[in-house]
């Protein structure tokens, strides 16, 4: 029988990593003034949702109303699978609670983002135009998933527990785990040593 695989060959692909977006970066030129108002409010606020979360685009983009927690002692999202849609791990199932632009920018959409529910590609493509033309990427290797990693590498230099991160970010703990991670209001006091930006007078949304 003639082999099947003859004459294939494997495609050279390096895969490079996703650079963070640096600190100053997010607060000089995503967060200035005005930079995202040729983004409609849906996809705006979601990119504003993401920076104080580290949630991926489509945990953020398939939340439902009742997964967006806003009139409790400590405003969070729910991030939780649905009946159409499971997450990327079972850790990913998580509670995170809700500060500075993030916190506002989800008071702007309580009730989720349907525009762009279950549609993750039109959301990739819509933030990457319009961070391209709106020159927003810090280098040529950064993605909208700079944000998540900036998210991280916050957390590692504010001296967060490893634990916490890895709840925080919906990755698994390879460490033997005890408890539930704390609570909201735990994990709020912590999230606040690398909050970019706490008083609401500094964050122009809309």
């Amino acid at each position: 029988r003639e082999n099947p695989f003859r004459n294939l060959r494997f495609k050279n692909v390096v895969y490079k990593d996703i650079p963070p977006f640096e600190p100053e970066w997010i607060r000089s030129k995503i967060l200035a003034p005005s930079m995202l108002t040729d983004l409609n409010q849906e996809a705006r606020c979601l990119v504003y949702a993401m920076i104080e979360t580290g949630c991926r685009p489509s945990e953020i983009a398939n939340l439902r109303q009742e997964h967006i927690i806003l009139d409790a002692d400590v405003p969070h999202l729910k991030i939780r699978p649905t009946a159409n849609r499971k997450l990327k791990s079972k850790s990913s199932s998580r509670d995170i609670p809700l500060l500075g632009v993030s916190l506002e920018a989800t008071k702007q959409r309580p009730n989720g983002f349907h525009r762009y529910r279950d549609k993750g590609s039109i959301l990739s493509q819509t933030l990457m135009k319009r961070f391209k033309a709106n020159g927003l990427f810090e280098s040529p290797d950064h993605r909208i998933y700079s944000i998540r990693h900036a998210f991280e590498k916050r957390m590692l230099e504010a001296d967060i527990d490893y634990a916490l991160r890895c709840i925080l970010r919906g990755h698994h703990n390879t460490r033997p785990s005890y408890g539930d991670g704390g609570s909201l209001e735990y994990r709020r006091n912590q999230m606040t040593k690398f909050t970019l930006i706490n008083s609401k007078s500094e964050i122009e949304l809309i």
